[in-house]
Parts: C-alpha cells; structure tokens; sequence
C-alpha cells in the first residue's frame, strides 16, 4: 500500500463513496455543493497547480485499487503549517486501520519534504473512530467550534486537532 498523488482519474471513485449530503459535508466540509461534481472537484484542485501550490492531494493505494483519499491544504510557508483535509476511506475497508497507515503517511510527507511545523484538522464530535485514529497518530484536542456546520435541521460541532512536528514519534 502507498501513498501516490491524486490522478484526475480517481475523482469519480472517490466520488462514489460519498452517498449523502451529510457525508459529503462529514468528509468535505463545506467546498462541494450537494451532489458533488466531477467539475466542482476538479475546480478545488486547481490549488494544487497553483506556484507555489496550496493544496496536496493524494490517493492511498493498494496495486491499481484506490483505497482511500486525503490532502494537505492551507499551507502557510511563513508560519509552517497546514491542515490535514479531506480524509476519506472506501466504505468497504473502513475499521481495518488503513486510515490510520494514510495519516502517518500524509503526515510524514508533511513534516519531512513540506518543512511543516504544525499540521491542525477539524473532525465533527460524532466521528469517534476517526477521532481515535488521528489521536493515535498524536493529534490532540485543541477545542471545539460550536454547531459550526448545518446539515439539514442538525447544528454539528466541530473538535479542532493539531499535531507538531516535535511531538511526531516518526
């Protein structure tokens, strides 16, 4: 299994877990209008094209099998950080762990070819199994931003998570 970056291809696989509004806005947050496009994702990537690039987008794979997709993005040069995005794993192959291999990874990439210093995510309260994956990677609770997001009559709170680059045991 490897961590690769994104090809236009994998957009409508990664488009096909997403079944919902609500997963989309639980994986998304608020960038894609329901039903996401093949074009909205598209138009989102175009910061990974931007000089210096914003966004770093990657596919998690097994051989040619597309398991998984997360990115890297507001990366801020001067202050060194960033934000882990956007971290989805096929519904097949969710509970196995690989969500936890592709966060180490993207967040290796991060801290050994960006430079990162600090690497934040939001996560909404209810997504407790992904809540333990990152604190197992050794993100912590930074706070909670309060019914931050409306999914049809549901407010969501959404925890804020960070990991340093001094706390990562690489």
């Amino acid at each position: 299994m490897q961590i690769k970056p994104l090809r236009k291809r994998h957009i409508n696989v990664i488009l096909s877990w997403i079944k919902t509004e609500a997963e989309m806005v639980q994986w998304a947050g608020s960038i894609f209008d329901w039903p996401p496009t093949k074009n909205q994702f598209s138009v989102h990537l175009k910061e990974a094209k931007a000089r210096p690039p914003f966004l770093y987008p990657f596919s998690f794979c097994n051989n040619d099998e597309m398991l998984g997709y997360c990115e890297i993005s507001n990366h801020n040069r001067k202050y060194e950080s960033a934000m882990l995005s956007r971290v989805i794993i096929t519904p097949e192959k969710r509970g196995k762990g690989l969500g936890e291999f592709m966060v180490k990874e993207i967040v290796r990439f991060g801290f050994s070819e960006l430079g990162l210093n600090r690497i934040n995510l939001g996560v909404f309260d209810f997504n407790h199994a992904a809540i333990r994956c990152y604190s197992k990677v050794g993100f912590v609770h930074e706070g909670t931003k309060r019914e931050s997001a409306k999914v049809g009559d549901s407010y969501w709170n959404c925890n804020l998570m960070s990991i340093l680059k001094r706390e990562w045991k690489y």
